[in-house]
């Protein structure tokens, strides 16, 4: 068994307002926790494997593929290799999301 917390996970993005942090990396799947403050925007990009993303914090809208649904804590989004996805906070406290990649890119 190996025990670790989100603050000690490796930081793979950090600019103005996001944070990202692997948690899980695996051969078989990655798994990262997104920090993203009030109105800032992970900007649209594409991943080459499937993503699904978790709210675990917050509220926001999350765009795959020109399509726009607003998401709340708990919801779940399923994002398609290769399909543009981005996420914007819309709301008044920070968002937070677990996004998880399988297979590993």
């Amino acid at each position: 068994m190996r025990k670790s917390s989100i603050e000690k996970g490796k930081v793979v993005l950090d600019k103005s307002g996001l944070k990202g942090r692997i948690i899980y990396d695996k051969e078989t799947a990655q798994a990262v926790i997104i920090d993203i403050e009030r109105g800032k925007e992970l900007a649209e990009h594409k991943t080459p494997v499937d993503v699904f993303i978790l709210v675990l914090a917050g509220k926001g809208i999350i765009t795959i593929g020109g399509e726009s649904h607003e998401v709340v804590k708990d919801d779940i989004i399923d994002s398609p290799k290769m399909i543009p996805h981005g996420i914007i906070n819309t709301g008044e406290e920070p968002m937070r999301v677990l996004v998880v990649k399988a297979p590993h890119p």
